[in-house]
């Protein structure tokens, strides 16, 4: 329980710490429009998280898609609100986890293969 609620206050430092250069002006993150890269980069996750974020719909982004060799490359832009919505949303959903699923661990739980 010690180590989520760390974990927690360490998310909302950093959100509260980023909220505030916004604000400020003082922080080169202010940019509206950011890349994968960038969002990946001051998330300190791997471009690959991001994506995955983007198609499973849980982080908004923008679609750009221009052509190259073979077929169309997917290139994708997130607006500064939508990271920071994602953000927020984030935390809430840690705040309320959901109830009721709990799944047992397959050492613990007694099974009959028999019938």
């Amino acid at each position: 329980m010690y180590i989520w609620t760390q974990r927690v206050a360490e998310t909302l430092h950093r959100i509260e710490e980023h909220l505030a250069a916004i604000r400020n002006g003082s922080s080169t993150t202010a940019r509206e429009w950011l890349t994968i890269q960038d969002v990946a980069d001051e998330l300190q996750v791997s471009r690959d998280t991001i994506e995955r974020l983007i198609a499973s719909g849980r982080l908004k982004a923008a679609e750009i898609r221009t052509p190259s060799g073979r077929g169309h490359r997917h290139r994708y832009r997130i607006r500064r609100e939508w990271l920071e919505d994602f953000l927020l949303q984030s935390v809430a959903l840690q705040y309320h986890p959901k109830q009721g699923r709990h799944r047992s661990s397959f050492r613990t739980a007694q099974r009959d293969f028999i019938g």
